[in-house]
């Protein structure tokens, strides 16, 4: 099955709140599927939220509807587990990064360490530890998986 892709349809928007800056994108790949990508920072560049993935076309009316709804349920049980739940897991989530932490985290990318290995050693997110990569330049956005470009320069221009 092939489907005809139109190059010039995407999406792309980006928004700014007072303490954080998110975009998200969608654009058809060449399997007719929409590529899509909700990516939030807080003001340090620290990935918040990481929502990426394919939509087909036939389940877009579905997402419409499941969406909303799941986003409103999580919501009333506060949205997300406790810090100290989600430490247990992340040890260092929210937490600064020290000059000792990107020094081990660049020694780490640069040995070819996977994201989710570096992530555990350091006790962050994956997505915090391309955050911080971009932030330091070892990384581009594009690589990081942010299609508009760095989050951070973004919300710094």
């Amino acid at each position: 099955m092939s489907a005809y892709i139109h190059p010039a349809q995407a999406i792309v928007r980006e928004v700014t709140g007072p303490d954080r800056t998110g975009q998200i994108s969608a654009s058809p790949s060449a399997d007719g599927r929409w590529d899509f990508s909700l990516i939030i920072c807080d003001t340090d560049g620290q990935v918040m939220t990481d929502l990426t993935g394919v939509i087909a076309p036939s389940d877009v009316s579905l997402v419409l509807t499941v969406l909303p709804l799941e986003v409103a349920t999580m919501s009333a049980w506060g949205g997300v587990p406790p810090m100290a739940e989600r430490r247990r897991k992340h040890p260092n989530l929210y937490t600064k990064w020290t000059e000792a932490d990107e020094a081990a985290l660049v020694e780490r990318f640069e040995a070819g360490e996977a994201y989710d290995d570096i992530a555990g050693a350091l006790g962050r997110t994956a997505g915090g530890v391309k955050a911080r990569l971009v932030r330091l330049g070892h990384l581009t956005a594009k690589e990081a998986g942010w299609p508009m470009g760095s989050l951070r320069a973004a919300a710094d221009a």
